[in-house]
C-alpha cells in the first residue's frame, strides 16, 4: 500500500472553527486528537513506572560511586512524573475534551484513582506530607535539638532533619495495574472515533462541496510539526514503514 497523500486535519478543523463551519466535524477531529493525546500521557506514566523498576532492579556491582543521590532523584521526577501525567489524562480541565471517566471503574479502582488524585493535588502539585497515603508519607520532617560536649562545655544546637520518600512502591504497582486498565479503555474508543471523523467529513464534504476541493490546501507539513530537522527525517522514515498506524516518536532537542 502506497500513500498518495496526507491531509491535516487538524488545521482544517482549526479554520473551520474560526469560521464556525461544520461543528460536529470540528468536535470529531478534536475527541480523535485528544485520544492520541491521552493515550501518550497513559503511555509515559506507565513507562515511567517501568524506568524506576529498571533502575531500583540494578546490582549494586552496576552502580557508579556516588550514585545513589542521582538514582533518587531520578525515581522522584519519574513517580512524579506518572502521578501529573495520570491525572492530566484523567481528570485535568482545559483545552483538551475529557474521554476517561471513572463510571467503568470498579470500586478497587476507583480508589486507586482516588489515591493518585489526592497524591497529585495534596503532597505533589502543593507541598503536602502525604500522610494519608497507605504507604506512609512521602515526607517527614523533624526539628532536633542536639545536646553535646565541647571539652568541658555544654552546648546545644536546633536544626532539622528532612527525609522524601522517592516513590511508594506499593502505590506504584497499584498505579501500574490502573494504567492497564485505562490504556484498554482509550483503546477501545480508538478505531471508533477514527470511525467518527471519516463519516462526519464524508458528510460535510456531501453537504458542502467546497469543503472536499479545498482538502488539498491541508497538506501535512511535517517539518512544520516536528521540533527539529532530525525529528522530521525520523517521522518521514516512520512513514514508509508504519502505513496508517499513529507514530509516537520522541528525538533529542536540540541546543539554542
Amino acid at each position: 500500500m502506497r500513500v498518495v497523500g496526507r491531509i491535516d486535519l487538524t488545521t482544517l478543523a482549526r479554520d473551520l472553527r474560526g469560521s464556525d463551519r461544520h461543528p460536529a466535524l470540528v468536535k470529531a477531529i478534536d475527541r480523535a486528537a485528544a485520544a492520541g493525546s491521552v493515550r501518550e500521557d497513559l503511555r509515559t506514566a506507565l513507562d515511567s513506572l517501568r524506568q524506576i523498576i529498571a533502575i531500583q532492579d540494578r546490582s549494586p556491582a552496576d552502580r557508579e560511586a556516588g550514585s545513589l543521590h542521582d538514582e533518587t532523584v531520578l525515581t522522584g521526577a519519574l513517580f512524579t512524573q506518572a502521578v501529573i501525567l495520570y491525572a492530566r489524562a484523567t481528570e485535568t480541565q482545559g483545552d483538551r475534551p475529557k474521554l476517561l471517566g471513572e463510571a467503568k471503574l470498579d470500586a478497587d479502582q476507583r480508589a486507586i484513582h482516588d489515591e493518585a488524585m489526592d497524591l497529585r493535588n495534596k503532597v505533589l502539585a502543593h507541598f503536602g506530607r502525604g500522610e494519608a497515603l497507605l504507604d506512609g508519607p512521602l515526607v517527614k520532617e523533624a526539628v532536633v535539638l542536639s545536646l553535646y560536649l565541647d571539652g568541658d562545655r555544654r552546648k546545644k544546637r536546633v536544626g532539622t532533619y528532612t527525609t522524601r520518600a522517592a516513590h511508594k512502591v506499593a502505590f506504584s504497582a497499584r498505579l501500574a495495574s490502573l494504567l492497564e486498565v485505562r490504556l484498554g479503555e482509550i483503546a477501545d474508543r480508538h478505531q471508533k472515533l477514527f470511525d467518527a471523523v471519516d463519516a462526519e467529513l464524508e458528510a460535510a464534504a456531501a453537504a458542502d462541496p467546497e469543503l472536499g476541493r479545498s482538502l488539498p490546501q491541508y497538506p501535512f507539513d511535517t517539518d512544520r510539526f516536528c521540533a527539529s530537522p532530525d525529528a522530521a527525517a525520523q517521522l518521514r522514515a516512520q512513514f514508509d514503514d508504519e502505513v496508517g498506524q499513529d507514530l509516537d516518536y520522541a528525538v533529542r532537542v536540540p541546543k539554542p
